[in-house]
């Protein structure tokens, strides 16, 4: 058969159906959804190194599924090609190739490409952000500590272990490894306890931002890992530490550190007092207390994500326009390169990132309080950054100020929560209270809610009790932007110890007018969803645009 001239993948768009393609598959997975296989997936390489997604669906199976594994090379004629979706690409590119039923796959034995194509990203690149935010890279690096393997989730493809390594210039990255790839590692650490170097490498890893800091976090199982193997650039690696005069680096042991789960349940454990919604309603003393609820719904009148210097975690529409300094757009593609004066930034110019803000509403059998879920946590439970889920929503086409139904997912979900009362609550009788950190581990919950009932078993009748007052208690809740964060302090806050319920009502529709142009009418409800109508009574939400 006549398979015409060879074309590469750079110029895949003119490709004819009198040309083809010698490619590599170096890396096969299954996309699966509700228990099926919708597609496999590839990542394939030309002889120049360029990589490119490829992709067949399921209609298709019976035809490739047999014939294409990985490691191996092929001729490609009719290749289909397809958008990237939701705006992540495995190899940067815009496209993906797809095989369908007029493609044809030939076996090829003269593959003259590089065997692997691997491109490893600077320490240095990732952990300032600098590397490529949509795409995968590669890394390379001797383990330095490591924690043990977290199985706390009931899902297995999300079991994961933490560790450092350190790269020849003694730069030290931090790398998660999720699913079977990190109960592969783990076993492999177990079983060879006294080997004091451990050299791996990891091919398609993507970038994780945890408080500022870049990170590599594997991708589902997508990641190929070489752990200590016989391969060039693994044995090129261990020859350049042993050449290395000051490091002394293969002499030290690898550092086992604490299980993370472990001091991350132990606040759960009776380290803070266990509250109901009813007795934490009003914001008399600033605490940690735990908390036993459901998440009813996510409170759809207030942002949901937040920009920030990356370094500092200023957040930029509250910091004052004193202490922030534009400049051109940077290579990022979340934001503008911002100048930062806070001092712990030294005056430097920082890219800033998306971060989660979550207002919610929680709710017992006491009571629906407000509370607002940050960054960290909300990532670890919605297994997505912000960064990446604002992509997909503009993708989508939808306006940011309507939330992404990826949300929905935590709804309805029993967790065991802790939470903190800041002088912020305190000073200012604001009751939407942030959460420090939630499990929806069933045995913490289990023993929590025993303690609830031996506690309300142990109590009087909440009828019984005699009110302080005569007076009527009116509960508030003021906006969630003014709320303070893990790493922001607001700027523009009532700073007045009023609290009565006229004059918290009116504060409070001050603050919404200061991110919108707003109608009287509007509803503030914290546990209503914002009516629809567009009557007169009803008036839209209209962000303001900053000038």
């Amino acid at each position: 058969m006549d398979i015409g001239s060879k074309i590469y993948l750079k110029d895949i768009e003119h490709i004819a159906d009198d040309s083809h393609l010698k490619v590599r598959v170096l890396k096969i997975w299954n996309f699966i959804k509700n228990n099926q296989v919708l597609s496999i997936e590839m990542i394939i390489m030309d002889e120049e190194g360029t990589k490119y997604k490829s992709r067949v669906f399921s209609q298709n199976f019976s035809r490739f599924r047999d014939l294409i594994k990985e490691g191996e090379s092929y001729i490609i004629l009719k290749p289909n090609m397809a958008a990237v979706k939701n705006g992540f690409s495995v190899t940067g590119q815009k496209q993906t190739l797809t095989l369908d039923c007029k493609s044809i796959v030939k076996k090829c034995d003269d593959f003259s490409g590089p065997v692997n194509g691997f491109v490893f990203a600077d320490f240095n690149s990732i952990i300032e952000q600098k590397c490529p935010r949509d795409s995968f890279f590669d890394v390379i690096g001797k383990i330095v500590s490591f924690r043990p393997l977290e199985t706390t989730n009931p899902n297995p493809s999300r079991h994961y272990i933490k560790m450092t390594i350190t790269n020849l210039q003694s730069v030290h990255l931090n790398v998660t490894i999720f699913g079977s790839q990190a109960h592969q590692m783990s076993q492999y650490l177990k079983s060879n306890s006294t080997v004091t170097c451990v050299v791996i490498m990891m091919q398609f890893v993507k970038l994780n931002v945890w408080n500022g800091i870049g990170q590599a976090q594997s991708h589902f199982d997508v990641k190929k890992m070489f752990i200590n193997s016989d391969i060039v650039e693994i044995n090129d690696f261990k020859k350049e530490l042993k050449a290395d005069k000051n490091g002394g680096m293969l002499e030290k042991s690898i550092t086992t550190l604490p299980s993370y789960s472990s001091s991350y349940i132990d606040d759960f454990k009776g380290n803070f007092p266990l509250k109901t919604v009813c007795e934490i309603t009003e914001p008399l003393t600033e605490m940690k207390y735990l908390l036993v609820g459901s998440i009813v719904n996510i409170r759809q009148n207030l942002p949901w994500y937040y920009e920030a210097c990356y370094k500092c975690g200023s957040r930029v529409n509250n910091v004052p326009k004193t202490n922030l300094s534009y400049t051109a757009p940077g290579k990022m593609e979340d934001s503008v390169v911002i100048k930062c004066k806070n001092a712990a930034c030294n005056n430097s110019n920082f890219h800033t990132v998306i971060k989660y803000i979550i207002p919610m509403n929680v709710q017992d059998h006491t009571g629906t309080i407000g509370l607002t879920l940050f960054d960290r946590e909300a990532k670890r439970l919605l297994d997505i950054s912000a960064f990446e889920l604002k992509k997909i929503h503009e993708a989508a086409g939808d306006s940011l100020h309507l939330f992404p139904n990826q949300m929905n997912v935590l709804k309805n979900r029993k967790f065991a929560f802790l939470v903190d009362i800041t002088s912020y609550n305190v000073i200012n009788y604001n009751n939407i209270y942030t959460v420090v950190k939630l499990t929806e581990d069933v045995s913490i919950i289990s023993d929590l809610e025993s303690k609830l009932e031996l506690m309300s078993v142990q109590s009087v009748s909440l009828n019984e009790v005699p009110l302080q007052s005569d007076e009527v208690v009116h509960t508030v809740e003021k906006d969630v932007i003014s709320q303070t964060d893990e790493s922001f302090t607001p700027s523009t806050v009532d700073k007045s110890s009023a609290t009565s319920p006229m004059k918290i009502s009116f504060d409070l529709k001050r603050n919404l007018h200061d991110i919108y142009d707003v109608d009287s009418g509007v509803d503030f409800s914290s546990t209503k969803s914002k009516r629809k109508s567009m009557g007169d009574g009803n008036p839209l939400l209209v962000p303001k645009v900053e000038k």
